[in-house]
């Protein structure tokens, strides 16, 4: 019992020294534990912002790149408008435009990708294709499909060669997604920036899917949109009214052209042979004028000659024209004009006179033209006779 007492002491003396060194030693150590720990904590704090600072540094910049090739700031009148503004605008000057259009010639219509100048990027692009692609469905009867074979990766054997190809490349390809689809036509955008104008420009067209014939196109530029006028404080007008404004020009320039023609006249005349006939040659210079174009008025001369030893004639008719066209113009149809002639006869000494005519000319696509006239030639006397009466006149003509 003893000897246990005597054990059990000196190993709770054991335990309890044990625990005072390791007590101690930490104690000792401490202070370069904290000095360690600080140091590092040190170099952490050190290390950490320098890390944020050049990630926020790094944002910055990546922001900055997007936003200089994707929001571009285009200048207009006054203010400055972001190139997606533009965007918008143009968009809207298309579906006006695209209203108009016979909707059962072109619809079902799928739209292939957008493209665009290499100083922009992808995410805009699809805003101009997504936000065209919506007006053109929610404001007008056509039936917009996406072709998504138009933008996609192709692979295939040439010649024993591995070659890949980006979209349909052939006509009879397109011709064949445009049946699977089920459209009538294709619509193509391509948006441009030209930083060095000042411009952002969008040209939108739709082809035929049979055989690729461009049905409508046209191009669009932010500097002539409604709302760029409205910036710039000019008067706001549409585009149907600068069309309108740019034909009243076009017609208010006078239109000129010319008729050089020869054949043969006839006047009355009662002497022996009882009418003096000839040749004639003559140059009309005429003016197209009224809101269609239609009325026509023109000087010329017109000489006319018998060399007959009965009753030999020189003169000449000089006077003035005005015709109407009798149908619409038509590029197509032959042109027919009908109306009078003024004009006086000079003969010489003897035989000068005055002439009304009613004529008609027909002129062919090929510029030339036919004509006959009745003629009233004032009576005057001639050679011991009295010259004029109810005669006639044939031509065949050349108009430019």
């Amino acid at each position: 019992m003893f000897k246990k007492t005597i054990i059990s002491f000196l190993f709770l003396s054991c335990f309890l020294w044990s625990n005072a060194l390791f007590a101690q030693g930490n104690k000792e150590l401490e202070p370069q534990i904290t000095k360690l720990n600080k140091n590092e904590l040190s170099k952490d704090r050190e290390n950490k912002p320098a890390v944020k600072q050049q990630t926020a540094e790094d944002a910055r910049r990546r922001y900055l790149e997007i936003r200089e090739s994707a929001r571009r700031e285009i200048r207009s009148g006054d203010g400055v408008v972001h190139i997606y503004i533009l965007a918008e605008e143009m968009i809207d000057e298309v579906v006006s435009e695209i209203v108009k259009l016979n909707v059962s010639a072109v619809s079902p219509i799928a739209v292939r990708p957008i493209s665009l100048t290499s100083n922009l990027n992808k995410e805009f692009g699809d805003f101009v294709e997504a936000t065209l692609v919506t007006n053109i469905a929610n404001n007008t009867d056509m039936i917009v499909k996406r072709c998504a074979a138009c933008g996609a990766m192709r692979s295939r054997i040439e010649n024993g060669q591995w070659a890949i190809t980006l979209g349909i490349t052939s006509q009879e390809d397109l011709r064949r997604e445009a049946k699977r689809l089920g459209v009538k036509a294709f619509l193509d955008i391509k948006f441009s920036h030209f930083p060095g104008a000042n411009v952002v420009a969008m040209n939108v067209e739709i082809t035929r899917a049979d055989d690729g014939a461009i049905l409508w196109t046209d191009t669009y530029r932010s500097d002539a949109t409604t709302a760029s006028i409205l910036r710039s404080g000019d008067r706001v007008i549409s585009r149907a009214e600068r069309m309108k404004e740019l034909e009243r020009k076009i017609d208010a320039r006078p239109y000129y052209g010319h008729m050089l023609y020869g054949g043969a006249a006839f006047i009355p005349f009662d002497g022996p042979t009882g009418g003096i006939g000839g040749a004639s040659l003559g140059y009309r210079l005429y003016e197209r004028f009224g809101e269609d174009r239609r009325w026509t008025f023109g000087i010329g001369a017109e000489g006319f000659a018998n060399f007959s030893d009965a009753n030999p004639l020189l003169g000449s008719f000089v006077g003035g024209t005005l015709q109407w066209e009798i149908f619409e113009p038509d590029l197509n149809s032959p042109t027919y004009r009908t109306g009078p002639t003024i004009s006086g006869f000079f003969a010489g000494t003897e035989g000068n006179s005055v002439a009304a005519e009613w004529g008609f000319d027909v002129t062919l696509q090929f510029r030339l033209g036919l004509g006959a006239s009745i003629m009233y030639f004032n009576p005057v006397e001639f050679a011991g006779g009295d010259l004029g009466g109810l005669g006639y006149k044939f031509r065949v003509s050349f108009n430019w």
